[in-house]
């Protein structure tokens, strides 16, 4: 099984859902698709997606 990450965006579209809502449920743990990174000196967080646990979540796997 291959870790290919998956941009934002195209996360955001194929689970029908903005990409403030993809990142807020991702810090609240509500889906599980990838890590939420901390930022540099607690600015940005670094949102990891990655194509098998979308797959997964989306039950295509």
């Amino acid at each position: 099984m291959e870790n290919n990450r998956v941009p934002l965006p195209v996360a955001a579209k194929e689970l029908g859902m903005s990409q403030q809502a993809v990142r807020e449920h991702m810090k609240r743990k509500v889906i599980d698709i990838g890590y939420v990174l901390p930022g540099v000196e607690g600015k940005r967080k670094n949102y990891l997606i990655y194509r098998d646990k979308l797959d997964r979540f989306l039950g295509k796997a």
